[in-house]
């Protein structure tokens, strides 16, 4: 933060981040992605919000068969967490695939406020512990009993086990994965809380 300026409008964008259902964040695909944008996007996943990924000025891109595709994965390596967030190439300019920024974030909208149920939530559960169950810690091993979704914005699904304490992270990143996989949560930001059962 180098001036007031900058000070202020990184105040702005935190307070309109709290106030959204659903954060679009425009990035210039010129420009490419900065380390502003990932600041922010940074915030909006942190805060639970939905997030949408809009690359702006694609009419000025030159393009090859797989020009969006190279571009998407650029964005992914650079930023892990936007794996399970849709990114869009639009043109304001022109108009182009503009339509779809609106009907995107119905859907996004629609996802945050969809419960899932703990029926299918345990079914899924049973399945990945069948093949990856989590590994013992001091000795001691680890049961996941059942899962519930808590609240839907931002979306909390709530783990009972006997001793959450002792997950790895590398297993609590695993567990998100098999969930987002399973159930569709594009857009949603999604947080395990592990509880003593």
């Amino acid at each position: 933060i180098k001036d007031k300026i900058e000070y202020y409008s990184i105040i702005r964008t935190k307070n309109a981040i709290y106030r959204s259902n659903i954060v679009i964040v425009m990035i210039d695909a010129i420009k490419g992605f900065s380390k502003q944008d990932k600041s922010i996007i940074d915030e909006t996943i942190k805060s639970g919000k939905g997030l949408i990924i809009i690359v702006n000025k694609w009419d000025l891109i030159k393009k090859e068969n797989n020009t969006m595709n190279n571009y998407i994965k650029n964005i992914r390596f650079q930023f892990k967490s936007l794996d399970y967030y849709p990114i869009l190439f639009i043109s304001a300019l022109t108009k182009q695939r503009i339509h779809k920024v609106l009907k995107t974030s119905w859907e996004v909208f629609d996802r945050i406020n969809n419960q899932i149920s703990t029926k299918r939530l345990n079914d899924v559960l049973k399945f990945i512990l069948k093949k990856n169950p989590p590994p013992s810690q001091k000795g001691k091993a680890i049961q996941i009993k059942y899962l519930t979704q808590v609240s839907k914005e931002p979306c909390i699904i709530a783990l009972y086990l006997n001793y959450p304490n002792l997950i790895k992270t590398s297993y609590k990143r695993f567990l998100e994965n098999r969930i987002r996989e399973n159930f569709d949560l594009s857009g949603v930001a999604l947080k395990l809380s592990f509880r003593k059962k």
